[in-house]
């Protein structure tokens, strides 16, 4: 396949932006100002009204076990977070009380523990055993709905402990120090809960929500089996349109069924027709992307990643270098940098499709999504690595990569350097103590919306210095 010329092909945007960046001066200014002095915006401020009223959940018993698990905190935070930027942005409901859309917190949370527990069991038991078990039943082992009694309820038709030997329902989970058998009694109780809160509602409202629960819980699964039959091993990579086409099964689809459960749940229904639906999506789309960068050594051979594919079918150089050096970063605390230094190409094209998705965004949206960005953990590393000391500054990394992307022009590459420098705390606090108060603002809460041009003019004035 041949290297593409200058820009690397992105694909257009399904549809139009909604936030159209003006560049600098009075009128960007104005606009940005009166962005955030509205109303819509200022809600922001009930952040910790939403919070209290979580308490039901947040304080129970049950919960208050969960948080024992490694990184649990955090996830629910985010979890919150995202559910307070929806309920509040995008279905305009009041922060004052307690939502029904409560329940489409609780399944983020279970489709996370399930996606978990089923990637390690698939390492506990081997792919094989996976593959004998669909073989008999596929059906078995998908999110049914059943109404008894005037009462929807979800299940699934089998029982792990009947199907897995003891030898691996005892293993413990490497990630969260709990055996498999723990493990999948956690994701019972998960059920148990969703289904007590589906009993709190009118049999419609139920039977609707219970079926978008389903279906996300059933392509999650899915995207599961897809990782077990298929063979990610070296030289077998799937190209970056089957990747995105994977991609878009697996955490689009999910995404609009979750939103859509919600909008069932508030009642609001119709806002799945709203012009702001597909940016609350993209925002899914950008941070799959950003998960394929972080968990790029974790996914190979396993299953499809963005970056490997562009790696492997676009920058021939860049995955030699990968390949051989893929037991080394497995020893890195810090890569994420580490492959913008080593595989610029790659990571470029990746961060040309996440720049394409931010420009379809509205303003609330574009501004959350690189809040997102930038809590992603993209450290510059401090330690030498295949011969290269510490990179700190934007001409030193320049200097690095700018031989590796040939195929780009000069302002391109400059632009590259902020974005991943902008990546680094300590760095993006260099370049913003460097930058005037304007430049610091739009490189921080802007980025992806710069030009290539505004972004190598503020590389040439810092780098002049």
């Amino acid at each position: 396949m041949p290297l593409p010329q200058n820009q690397l092909a992105v694909p257009a945007p399904e549809h139009p932006s909604l936030q159209v960046y003006t560049g600098t001066g009075r009128s960007w200014w104005s606009s940005e100002l009166r962005h955030l002095i509205s109303s819509n915006f200022l809600n922001i401020l009930w952040w910790p009204v939403f919070r209290l009223n979580q308490r039901w959940f947040t304080h129970s018993v049950f919960l208050k076990s969960c948080k024992k698990l490694p990184g649990f905190h955090q996830l629910w935070s985010t979890i919150q977070k995202g559910a307070f930027a929806y309920n509040t942005l995008f279905l305009r409901l009041s922060p004052f009380r307690r939502q029904p859309t409560d329940l489409a917190d609780i399944t983020t949370l279970t489709l996370f523990f399930g996606d978990e527990f089923i990637d390690g069991l698939a390492e506990a038991a081997g792919k094989s055993l996976i593959q004998q078990l669909m073989k008999n039943d596929p059906e078995l082992f998908c999110l049914k709905k059943k109404v008894e009694k005037g009462r929807v309820k979800l299940h699934y038709p089998f029982d792990v402990q009947l199907l897995l030997s003891e030898k691996i329902l005892s293993q413990q989970n490497s990630k969260y120090g709990i055996t498999y058998r723990e493990f999948y009694e956690l994701l019972q109780t998960f059920l148990e809960l969703i289904n007590h809160c589906l009993a709190a509602f009118p049999l419609m409202k139920a039977e609707q929500a219970a079926e978008k629960i389903a279906d996300s819980c059933n392509t999650c699964f899915e995207s599961f089996l897809h990782d077990v039959h298929e063979n990610c091993e070296q030289y077998n990579l799937p190209d970056v349109p089957a990747v995105l086409q994977f991609h878009e099964t697996k955490t689009a689809y999910m995404q609009e069924k979750l939103l859509e459960l919600r909008c069932v749940l508030a009642g609001k229904e119709e806002m799945m027709q709203s012009v702001q639906t597909p940016g609350w999506l993209n925002i899914m789309r950008v941070i799959q992307i950003y998960d394929d960068i972080q968990d790029m050594v974790i996914d190979e051979g396993l299953q499809d990643n963005l970056v490997l594919s562009a790696a492997c079918h676009h920058f021939p150089n860049e995955w030699k270098w990968f390949c051989s050096h893929r037991d080394a970063l497995k020893a890195v605390e810090h890569r994420f940098s580490l492959l913008s230094l080593y595989m610029p190409g790659s990571m470029h094209y990746c961060m040309q499709l996440a720049a394409e998705r931010i420009k379809t965004m509205n303003w609330e949206q574009q501004k959350i999504m690189h809040y997102l960005l930038f809590k992603n953990k993209y450290v510059l590393y401090q330690k030498e690595f295949d011969g290269h000391a510490k990179i700190d500054t934007l001409q030193k990394f320049y200097n690095a990569v700018k031989i590796k992307m040939s195929h780009l022009s000069l302002a391109a590459i400059k632009a590259f350097a902020i974005d991943t420098l902008m990546h680094g705390k300590e760095t993006r606090n260099k370049i913003a103590n460097e930058a005037k108060f304007s430049k610091a603002y739009q490189l921080r809460y802007d980025l992806y919306l710069l030009s290539e041009t505004e972004k190598a003019s503020i590389f040439d004035k810092l780098t002049a210095r």
